[in-house]
């Protein structure tokens, strides 16, 4: 009987105009910043923007999504009268889901900062490529080596699993989380490809950093 009102409830919720509207709006910031991350990403754009831009073409690409970003969280819409695909309100469901919620997502947020050990962040900025340029060292990217070069090219995001955490992991999935987690589940997943030989090189660089990080620094010993 519950599934059956439920389902009522979420085809109600597809009729009604006030729910049908801001995920409309929703769904076009959402279509808005996947279809910048993803033209810009194209090779046509970059070297046309690498024609025009030069060595600032990546600090763009990125500056452009953290504009598109800021646009979709300032005005997103959220439906709070529309159903929930679940939410924990019994007790104690209601007291340590969010709590388990919460050390998850801390979790993994602490994971997507130490994605600092192994991927270049200074170049995933752009900031790289300016400071190579200033010295006359040519394209960071130049000087990757094969291997690193495969899993980039199988790689839409370093931290999508992670991310993914952070989307569906709550205590609330309501109309408008739904909408987000969706899409970008569906985006983070259409390019993202490791296989067994991305994931020895990644855990091959994960433990070369490690041990530079452990080793002793100069006068430590003594």
């Amino acid at each position: 009987m519950e599934k059956q009102d439920a389902r009522q409830g979420w085809l109600a919720a597809m009729q009604d105009r006030s729910i049908l509207v801001p995920l409309a709006w929703d769904l076009g910031l959402l279509l808005l910043f996947v279809g910048q991350h993803s033209l810009m990403a194209t090779d046509t754009v970059k070297a046309w923007m690498s024609r025009y831009f030069g060595v600032l073409q990546r600090s763009l690409y990125v500056a452009c999504t953290a504009l598109a970003l800021q646009l979709v969280m300032r005005y997103w819409e959220p439906v709070p009268r529309g159903p929930v695909l679940w939410e924990a309100r019994a007790e104690p469901w209601a007291t340590w889901v969010p709590l388990l919620c919460f050390v998850l997502h801390v979790i993994s947020w602490l994971l997507i900062f130490s994605i600092l050990l192994v991927f270049d962040y200074a170049e995933l900025m752009g900031l790289k490529q300016v400071y190579y340029h200033v010295l006359g060292l040519g394209e960071p990217l130049a000087l990757k080596s094969p291997r690193a070069l495969r899993l980039f090219s199988h790689l839409r995001h370093p931290v999508c699993v992670e991310l993914l955490m952070v989307l569906w992991v709550v205590p609330t999935l309501g109309t408008d989380r739904l909408l987000l987690a969706l899409l970008l589940t569906l985006y983070l997943g259409m390019a993202h490809g490791l296989d067994q030989q991305d994931l020895r090189y990644l855990r091959a660089q994960l433990q070369r950093k490690l041990h530079l990080l452990s080793r002793p620094q100069e006068g430590e010993a003594e």
